[in-house]
């Protein structure tokens, strides 16, 4: 047992409460603080330098964690929520309460640990997820014209290609006139389409720019079919492969691990947890569908598997696993993919050189 004291923070809007532990267990004191400047130099006036800190990540956590890295607190615990919740839960809730938990947890070593980015990091995340989310939101008004197109009657008579919004759909649609209200709708709504769209470009540029600077990025690149976004994404969830004890804790993170409702004689094995961040699970899922259909090694795993069990969705969730592994061995040991097709690599690779252009500001 350490002989620093511990603060269980319970995390609040405008005020946060405190709680302090000696090295043996029991109640220093409690106390709190507005979550403003005077209250963080409150805070550092009543918790030593050398405490070992814990509180909960919420949207909080981040501006309080730098502020207490500011004041020159360096052990720094933030617990994982969901985890946290099933511990501590109970029917006595409030931030007495809550602090006294974290605090005791900590102190005993319990406390489930959830990650922080750095500044970097979280910048870089902050612009990936923006780009999902356009990409989702540009989906969904192409999905709205198109619907209006067909209960209008009008999109049989529109050029037929492979993009249903390919450049002669496009302009098929700017000359196309009902005469009446409907004109100003289909303009609105082409209108908003071309403006998220030209959001695209600099969120892309960015993305490529600490793409190049990524070496997990480009190792994971090495697989064919996958370019630098699904790499950055990937490479932005995992972080640092060398976090991770071992490849079951990876699994385990990206939620791709069955849920696990064993007596003492009989073993059950659930649907897959889902657990963690679910744009990674999503990001994932993406690649192992393109390497299916570039990889016969990967596509005879998952043929088997689907034979094996007799579903396709389990199948595709051990396919998922098995790629998962295959990137986590290859970002621990800095190896290209086992099937790399060199020439597609290097060109992936030189179209990212080049189409980041100079830095951007």
């Amino acid at each position: 047992m350490s002989n620093n004291t511990v603060s269980g923070v319970d995390l609040g809007g405008s005020s946060s409460l405190a709680t302090v532990l000696s090295p043996d267990g029991e109640i220093s004191y409690r106390f709190s603080f507005p979550m403003d400047e005077g209250g963080h130099a409150l805070f550092s006036s009543r918790v030593p330098r050398d405490s070992r800190i814990a509180f909960e990540a919420t949207l909080l956590a981040y501006p309080f964690s730098r502020t207490l890295k500011e004041l020159g607190y360096t052990d720094i615990i933030v617990a994982h929520p969901t985890e946290l919740a099933w511990i501590v839960r109970s029917k006595k809730k409030n931030d007495r309460a809550d602090s006294l938990k974290i605090a005791k947890l900590h102190l005993a070593g319990l406390l489930p640990e959830s990650r922080l980015l750095d500044r970097e990091d979280q910048i870089e995340r902050d612009l990936l997820i923006q780009r999902v989310k356009l990409g989702v939101e540009i989906g969904r008004v192409k999905s709205s014209i198109t619907s209006y197109l067909v209960r209008e009657g009008v999109c049989e008579s529109l050029p037929e290609t492979h993009d249903s919004f390919s450049a002669a759909r496009r302009l098929a649609l700017s000359s196309l006139k009902f005469g009446d209200g409907r004109d100003l709708v289909l303009t609105t709504m082409v209108e908003r389409l071309e403006f998220m769209e030209g959001q695209c470009g600099p969120l892309e540029e960015r993305i490529r720019h600490n793409a190049r600077d990524n070496k997990y990025v480009r190792i994971i690149m090495s697989i064919p079919g996958v370019d630098y976004y699904l790499a950055s994404l990937y490479a932005s969830y995992v972080g640092d492969p060398h976090r991770f004890p071992s490849f079951d804790h990876v699994a385990s993170y990206l939620g791709i691990v069955p849920v696990s409702k064993d007596s003492p004689n009989v073993r059950r094995r659930g649907r897959m947890s889902k657990d963690g961040p679910s744009i990674a699970r999503w990001t994932l899922g993406i690649m192992v569908d393109t390497v299916m259909r570039r990889n016969p090694e990967i596509r005879a795993y998952y043929d088997c598997a689907k034979k094996r069990k007799g579903r396709g969705s389990y199948a595709r969730v051990l396919a998922m696993k098995k790629v998962a592994r295959m990137i986590h061995h290859m970002m621990l040991t800095e190896q290209n993919w086992r099937w790399e097709d060199r020439e597609l690599t290097e060109e992936k690779l030189a179209r990212l050189d080049r189409q980041r252009g100079g830095d951007p500001a």
